[in-house]
């Protein structure tokens, strides 16, 4: 699923988190693909050691999403780790000339902690930002991932209406079926 933030992106690459979840970020190739779908294909390839600090990040993510949204204090060691990753130097960006006579943005490929500096950063953005009041978590029974709801209403209840909300739309129309 995509989302408008990398840092969701990230949250979300638990898949089913409340229910029986499954990694995305299971080894190094899986992390290196889901950066280079994200336009974050870093300098070298991931090994371990990246995965490891990609998952503690999504983790504490998760956790201090959790804590923002429900109006409780984020744990410190959480908004730590957080903070220690969006401090490390972000890749370049530069203006380079277009063939038409323009210019346009160029960055320069990260390396892979310069790509979780760039998702720590979009965290810090959206927690300290004016999103955070349209930050909400899937209503979903397994799902546990978190959105931006940007819907004129503000009424978005799914992370996706094509997956999380047609499976609870489906289970509900189950439901009704099944009484007498």
């Amino acid at each position: 699923m995509r989302h408008e933030r990398v840092c969701l992106e990230l949250v979300g690459t638990v898949r089913g988190r409340l229910g029986e979840p499954s990694d995305d970020l299971a080894d190094p190739v899986s992390l290196a693909g889901w950066l280079a779908r994200r336009g974050l294909r870093p300098t070298e390839e991931p090994d371990a050691a990246h995965v490891t600090g990609f998952r503690a990040l999504r983790e504490a993510s998760y956790r201090l999403l959790v804590a923002v949204t429900g109006g409780g204090a984020p744990r410190p060691d959480d908004v730590a780790l957080v903070n220690r990753r969006a401090a490390h130097p972000a890749p370049a960006v530069s203006l380079v000339d277009t063939p038409g006579g323009g210019l346009r943005r160029e960055v320069a490929v990260p390396t892979p902690e310069q790509a979780l500096a760039v998702v720590a950063r979009d965290l810090v953005d959206l927690v300290g930002g004016p999103d955070l009041v349209r930050l909400h978590q899937c209503e979903a029974d397994v799902c546990g991932t978190f959105f931006v709801d940007t819907s004129r209403a503000g009424s978005r209840r799914w992370c996706s209406s094509a997956t999380c909300g047609n499976r609870a739309r489906v289970a509900a129309h189950r439901g009704r079926a099944a009484q007498p």
